[in-house]
């Protein structure tokens, strides 16, 4: 048999690449329906074609900061809580020691009690609570020579990938006043710890939520960092989970309920948040102060209310970890949280004392001085237990 080989006819050349043209567009517009080419956002390719950046927005439904006097509880707490740890609010306030703080300055308005605490005393403790955390920190305005703007933003990039990846796992981070200049000029006071909650690659902005700012908002995630006093840029994220041992941990807390009661706790000259007096002495001085006529009936009723929830969360705290102690230092935790309940009666007739009436007479203030005296005593006798428990737990080892 011959085999001819023949030239294909013009017009089937055309036919042909009419035929391509048809196919490749067909092919076209499949890939276009497939992967939603229309928007490149979502576009995700398979196999051999090219991948686009797919650039995604999440935000952590019903995770926020809990209410407070520290937004640092406050935000730590649901981030615990998200990792699927069970640690109370007064198991928080107590490890980190601000159920048993108490601090005075006289003649520059409020105390900020929380302070010394949130920002400085809490780098102490954060690392035995059973987790690892990646801090991201830049001090601008400090002792050290600040960071170059290239150093400054490589970090700021780190930490966005971070956030971002606890945030895919489900996991707030947390974030030194996370607010720009522009934006606490305009009203937006996010002072103090706030929960990054989530984040949009399209708009490079954290989501955010604060316990003292109501409203959700978003911020660029490179441009806080420049609201407080000597340009602080901290972020903390969670990391692996570590073991601990939890009793360690609540007799290093109860120790230092100690050391906060004798002013021992730290060094007035070195807190980043200066005041007069801690502990016992700090009663003493705004009794003192009361009775010379150096605080007026808002500062009182003021630092009466906040120390009405630090007492509370003492008392929870202490029965909360009684029962791991041995009988006689359980027993003595339990009789230091009953002292405490009668600090909080003591210190709940003071507040409403100062809620019911304008001014300070001569018969109110009197009344207000006594109420100081008599939590202070409370408060000598709640310590007191508390170091016989510490006591009887070391004649027993």
């Amino acid at each position: 048999m011959q085999i001819k080989c023949l030239s294909r006819p013009a017009e089937m050349d055309f036919r042909l690449s009419v035929l391509r043209s048809v196919f490749l567009t067909l092919l076209s517009l499949t890939v276009f329906l497939t992967l939603g080419s229309a928007d490149p956002a979502k576009a995700q390719v398979k196999g051999s074609f090219h991948k686009e950046k797919v650039f995604q927005k999440k935000v952590l439904e019903r995770v926020k900061p809990v209410e407070g006097n520290s937004t640092f509880i406050g935000t730590l707490h649901p981030m615990l809580k998200t990792a699927g740890e069970d640690w109370s609010i007064p198991r928080l306030t107590g490890t980190f020691g601000h159920a048993f703080s108490f601090s005075m300055k006289i003649g520059d308005g409020a105390v900020w009690q929380q302070a010394n605490i949130d920002w400085w005393l809490l780098w102490d403790m954060v690392t035995d609570i059973g987790y690892e955390f990646q801090e991201f920190q830049v001090v601008l305005k400090g002792k050290q020579p600040a960071p170059t703007p290239r150093e400054l933003q490589n970090i700021k990039d780190q930490t966005w990938e971070k956030v971002k990846a606890s945030i895919d796992r489900g996991i707030p981070a947390i974030a030194w006043q996370p607010m720009t200049v522009a934006q606490r000029d305009s009203g937006l006071s996010a002072y103090g710890w706030a929960s990054l909650v989530g984040y949009d690659e399209t708009e490079k902005t954290y989501t955010v939520r604060h316990q003292h700012y109501k409203t959700e908002y978003t911020v660029p995630y490179d441009q806080f960092g420049y609201t407080d006093p000597v340009g602080w840029y901290c972020v903390m994220v969670l990391g692996k989970k570590k073991p601990y041992d939890r009793m360690v941990l609540e007799v290093k807390s109860l120790k230092n309920a100690v050391a906060f009661a004798h002013g021992t706790r730290f060094d007035l000259e070195k807190a980043p948040y200066k005041v007069d007096a801690i502990g016992f002495a700090a009663y003493q001085l705004w009794k003192q102060a009361l009775e010379n006529g150096d605080v007026d009936i808002g500062f009182t009723e003021h630092s009466a209310w906040i120390l009405w929830e630090m007492r509370e969360n003492a008392a929870a705290y202490l029965r909360e970890i009684a029962d791991y102690f041995p009988e006689a230092s359980s027993q003595a935790l339990s009789d230091a949280a009953g002292f405490y309940d009668e600090e909080i009666k003591i210190v709940v007739k003071l507040v409403n004392l100062c809620k019911e009436n304008d001014s300070f007479t001569k018969s109110i203030r009197q009344e207000a001085t006594e109420a100081i005296s008599a939590a202070l005593d409370a408060e000598k006798k709640a310590i007191k237990k508390i170091e016989v428990a510490l006591k009887t737990l070391n004649n027993n080892k």
